[in-house]
């Protein structure tokens, strides 16, 4: 049995649940509560070092990062499969993989702590934000989330995740002229990966801004909100508190990234 340690918002874990879901693959589901810092535990660090979800366990072998996971997958079963049919459009996957690992996952990081999560932090004793920052291993990592925190949407790395998310979705815009489908004709892994992150825009009421530029990107996505996997993967798994949290983000995210997108 596959047993997968996730979060219910996390948007690596949400793209191996969804590859699970289109490959027809059962898995048992152990969530880590990423607000209460489970991801900390000393457990759950001995699977996991890097102190994120998803990990992934296959009969007691450990496999770690969401790209590698899915791919991973894709090669368990040839039931359902998720790769192109030809090299060119698998090379243009394979791109599209790696361009969600970086720069678009630290792009999307920055902007989810610096609006649906910062205010849970700011209720936080100074004590318990340095205790808690201290505890991310990724340097990097720590300092985007420091910086979001103390500044909000003023942050200076807050333009950069904006300005990479805007050249991000004019290149699927471009690429989504051709095809239905991200990599081609056909669903497939450069899809599970992309989609997490156009769901992180519209949970923060910021899909909107590229509605007029990038139509055929809201087309896709509105496509893959109709597939199964999108209910089981992600609608099903939001608890009441995730809902709550993305509910209270106010318009002041979608009118900063239009100011900055006007500054460039």
């Amino acid at each position: 049995m596959l047993i997968l340690y996730d979060g219910t918002t996390s948007v690596c874990a949400i793209k191996v649940r969804l590859a699970l879901a289109e490959k027809g693959l059962e898995f048992e589901s152990r969530n880590i509560d990423l607000r209460k810092g489970e991801q900390f535990a000393v457990d759950y660090l001995k699977l996991n070092p890097n102190a994120v979800v998803p990990t992934l366990v296959d009969n007691g072998e450990v496999i770690l990062e969401s790209s590698i996971i899915i791919q991973y997958l894709e090669d368990l079963t040839n039931e359902n499969p998720l790769l192109p049919k030809t090299p060119l459009n698998r090379a243009k996957m394979r791109f599209w993989l790696q361009r969600v690992d970086n720069p678009i996952h630290p792009s999307a990081g920055i902007l989810t702590h610096a609006t649906a999560f910062r205010p849970s932090f700011l209720e936080k004793t100074p004590e318990e934000q340095e205790g808690y920052l201290a505890k991310i291993p990724d340097k990097a990592r720590r300092a985007r989330q420091e910086a979001v925190y103390r500044d909000g949407l003023r942050a200076e790395i807050v333009g950069t995740a904006i300005r990479t998310f805007d050249n991000f979705i004019r290149d699927l815009e471009f690429d989504l002229k051709t095809h239905d489908f991200i990599a081609g004709p056909d669903y497939s892994l450069a899809d599970v990966a992309v989609t997490p992150y156009i769901n992180r825009l519209e949970a923060l009421k910021l899909l909107d801004v590229w509605r007029h530029v990038a139509p055929r990107v809201i087309n896709w996505f509105e496509q893959i909100r109709q597939r199964p996997s999108f209910q089981s993967a992600i609608v099903a798994y939001l608890t009441d508190s995730d809902i709550l949290q993305f509910k209270n983000i106010d318009d002041s995210c979608a009118a900063r990234a239009r100011e900055l997108l006007e500054e460039r």
